[in-house]
């Protein structure tokens, strides 16, 4: 097989791409997937297989299958539900079941696109960044967006963006971005927790899956674990700190 190659399948037959899609827009190239295309592109790095699971993609995705097992691992997929998804997988194997169980489930529809679960960090280990948050609030606050509860909206208010917050490396230092907006069904969501961490004075630890709207105006689905502490010492207005890490959590939608 010749690596650092691209690959078209469409209605289970698969064929070396010419790349006249190399130049297109997103766009455009949405459009090809949405009519069952799927895209196999495979080189030193590993390889990669791009779909929308909600067009007439089955018979292509089948034949995808036992062509991957002579393409280089690892093996990262890239499909569309709602948004994209991005997965890493070391073995033929792995990549295969998992395929499998995308295609069965590929009916589903989604009533909400954030989804968020508390654990105990006891129960669920908290990752170093999130640890040292916890022990010492002042390293907190360069992570952490701040948000401020406004009485006369009853809305919790996006104040100020970390320098090394997962916000800003993503969207900036603007608090008019996406993930900084609480009129949107995510930011009610996510802020449906601060509250309760206000009322009861302690940290609350989630796990976070959410369809993001990018920067290039794109959709991805986003895990990240969070922490959401009370601010201490704040005396002018109830705030908390939301300290946010891009990692695998333990919500799986599809």
């Amino acid at each position: 097989m010749n690596q650092g190659r691209r690959y078209w399948i469409k209605e289970g037959k698969i064929s070396l791409s010419d790349d006249q899609l190399k130049d297109h827009s997103a766009l455009e190239e949405r459009k090809v997937f949405e009519q069952g295309l799927v895209r196999i592109t495979t080189g030193d790095l590993g390889t990669e297989i791009k779909w929308h699971v909600f067009s007439p993609c089955v018979a292509s995705m089948f034949a995808a299958i036992p062509w991957l097992e002579q393409a280089k691992p690892p093996y990262v997929l890239r499909f569309h539900v709602s948004g994209w998804f991005e997965e890493f997988y070391q073995t033929h194997a792995e990549v295969t079941k998992r395929i499998e169980d995308i295609i069965a489930r590929g009916d589903r529809h989604f009533t909400t696109r954030t989804l968020i679960k508390e654990f105990d960090w006891h129960e669920k280990p908290l990752t170093p960044l999130l640890e040292s948050c916890l022990i010492d609030e002042s390293q907190a606050g360069q992570y952490a967006v701040e948000c401020v509860y406004e009485e006369h909206t009853q809305q919790f208010l996006v104040e100020t963006i970390g320098e090394k917050s997962a916000i800003r490396k993503v969207w900036g230092n603007f608090l008019s971005s996406y993930p900084c907006q609480t009129s949107n069904q995510y930011g009610q969501v996510v802020s449906e927790a601060y509250q309760q961490v206000l009322n009861t004075g302690k940290p609350r630890f989630d796990h976070v899956l959410a369809a993001l709207r990018m920067p290039n105006n794109e959709v991805f689905w986003v895990p990240y674990k969070r922490l959401v502490l009370p601010k201490r010492g704040s005396t002018h207005r109830p705030t908390v700190l939301v300290v946010s890490e891009i990692t695998g959590v333990d919500i799986q939608l599809i």
